[in-house]
C-alpha cells in the first residue's frame, strides 16, 4: 500500500482539493451573505459558464492530449474559431432556456470563449506532463472564484453580478497567460505536426460534451422541477460533500490518460488501473466518512443553520460521487487507449446516458433533491458502463501471456 501513496492521482488530487476548498469556500461564503434568490442566480451561472468554457473547444483539447501539436497561431485559430461557435450557440440556448438577464448572458459568453482558449492551453501542458503548470492554469478560475467571494464579503454586495463578473475576467486572464507561455516556448519543442481531423475531434468532443452535461445536470435540471431554494440547497450539498468526489474524479482522468499512452505493453496498462483503483477506493471510504463528520459543523458555524442537508441527501451525494468517479476512470482509459472509431462509439453512448438521465432525474423529482440526484447518478453508471467495454477489449492478453500476469 506504499506505492499507492506516491501515485501522481494523489498527487494531483491534492492540487484539485486546494482548488476545491477555493471553490467550495466561495460557495459558503455566497451562501451565507447573498439572498437565497441571488445565489441560486450565482449557482446556476457558475455551472453554465463551467459548462461552457469546457465544451468550447469542441474536441481540440482531446487532439492534442491524443497528437504532438504545434502549440502555434493555426492551433490557436482553430480553438478560437471551435470556442466562439459554440460559445454563441450555447449562450443562445442558455439565455433561452433559463431565462437570465442580459449581463449574466455577456458573462456565460465571455467565460465559454476564454474558458476555450484556457481550457486548450492546459490540455498542451498536461500532455507534456507538466501536470503542476496544467494545474495551475486550469484551476485558476476557482482561485478567483475565492477571491470573489472575498469581494463581497468584504462589500456585503447583494447582487450575484459583482462575483459573477469577476469570475469571467479570471477565464480572460487565465486563456492569455496560457497561451502567451505557449508561444514563448514554441521554438524549443520542435512540434511540426499543425493538422488534425475535425473527426476524431468532434468525437472526442461529444465524449467530453456527454460527460459535462452529466455533471452540470443535476443544477440544470432542479430549477425545472423543484423550487429555487432546492438550487441553493444543492449548491451548498455540492460545495460541502461533492467537492470531495469532484477532486478524485478529476484527479483520476488528469493523470491516467498520459500515463497509459506511454504504457510499453498491456500488462503494465493493467498494474497501473489496477494500483489507481486500490487508492481510489481507500479515498473514496474516506472521503464518505469525513463527509458524514464534518456537515453538521459546517451547517451550524459557517451557515448557521441556514441550510440543513438530511442524511438522504448526503448518501445521495456519496451515491453520485463514486459513479462519477467510475466514469471519470472509464473516460480517461478511453481517450488513452480507443480508436477514432471507438471513441466515436462512446460518445454516442455517452449521449443515450445523458438522454435516460434527463428522464430518470425528472421522475426522481418526486422523491425530492434526493430523487434528482439518484436519476442523475444512473446516466452516470450507464456511461462508465459503456467506457468499461471498450477498455476491456484493450486490456486483453494475448494468448502468449499467462492470464496471472499483473
Amino acid at each position: 500500500m506504499r506505492k499507492l501513496w506516491y501515485s501522481p492521482t494523489l498527487r494531483t488530487a491534492v492540487v484539485y482539493g486546494a482548488a476545491g476548498l477555493g471553490f467550495s469556500g466561495a460557495n459558503l461564503i455566497m451562501a451565507q451573505v447573498l439572498p437565497t434568490a441571488e445565489y441560486g442566480v450565482f449557482t446556476l451561472v457558475i455551472a453554465l459558464s463551467n459548462l461552457g468554457s469546457t465544451l468550447a473547444p469542441a474536441g481540440v483539447d482531446g487532439i492534442v492530449q491524443r497528437r504532438s501539436l504545434d502549440a502555434g497561431p493555426e492551433l490557436l485559430r482553430r480553438t478560437m474559431a471551435a470556442s466562439v461557435a459554440v460559445g454563441v450557440v450555447f449562450t443562445i440556448v442558455a439565455g433561452l432556456a433559463y431565462s437570465i438577464t442580459l449581463p449574466m448572458v455577456a458573462i456565460v459568453l465571455t467565460s465559454t470563449i476564454a474558458g476555450g482558449a484556457m481550457v486548450v492551453a492546459g490540455a498542451q501542458f498536461q500532455s507534456e506532463r507538466r501536470f503542476g503548470l496544467s494545474l495551475m492554469l486550469t484551476q485558476s478560475p476557482n482561485l478567483v472564484l475565492l477571491i470573489a467571494g472575498l469581494v463581497v464579503l468584504a462589500s456585503r454586495a447583494q447582487s450575484a453580478w459583482v462575483p459573477l463578473a469577476i469570475s469571467g475576467l479570471g477565464f480572460v486572464v487565465a486563456g492569455t497567460w496560457g497561451w502567451g507561455l505557449l508561444f514563448r516556448e514554441r521554438a524549443q519543442k520542435g512540434y511540426s505536426e499543425t493538422r488534425f481531423p475535425w473527426t476524431e475531434a468532434l468525437a472526442f468532443g461529444g465524449l467530453n460534451a456527454a460527460g459535462l452535461v452529466l455533471t452540470q445536470l443535476d443544477r440544470l435540471v432542479i430549477p425545472h422541477v423543484l423550487p429555487l431554494g432546492d438550487l441553493a440547497t444543492y449548491g451548498v450539498l455540492a460545495a460541502i460533500a461533492g467537492s470531495f468526489f469532484r477532486v478524485l474524479q478529476m484527479g483520476v482522468g488528469y493523470t491516467l490518460v498520459a500515463r497509459l499512452r506511454v504504457s510499453r505493453d498491456t500488462p503494465e496498462r493493467r498494474h497501473l488501473i489496477v494500483q489507481e483503483a486500490k487508492l481510489v477506493i481507500v479515498l473514496v471510504i474516506a472521503c464518505a466518512g469525513v463527509i458524514w463528520l464534518i456537515t453538521p459543523w459546517v451547517e451550524r458555524w459557517l451557515l448557521h443553520d441556514k441550510y440543513h442537508l438530511t442524511g438522504s441527501l448526503l448518501v445521495a451525494a456519496v451515491v453520485s460521487g463514486t459513479s462519477k468517479i467510475l466514469g471519470s476512470f472509464t473516460r480517461a482509459t478511453v481517450t488513452a487507449l480507443a480508436t477514432p472509431a471507438e471513441l466515436s462509439m462512446v460518445s454516442w453512448l455517452g449521449w443515450v446516458s445523458v438522454a435516460l438521465a434527463i428522464p430518470a432525474a425528472m421522475y426522481g423529482a418526486r422523491w425530492g433533491l434526493a430523487g434528482v440526484i439518484y436519476g442523475v447518478a444512473l446516466g452516470w453508471l450507464l456511461r462508465a458502463l459503456a467506457g468499461a467495454y471498450v477498455t476491456l477489449r484493450h486490456l486483453k492478453l494475448p494468448v502468449s501471456i499467462p492470464v496471472t500476469a499483473p
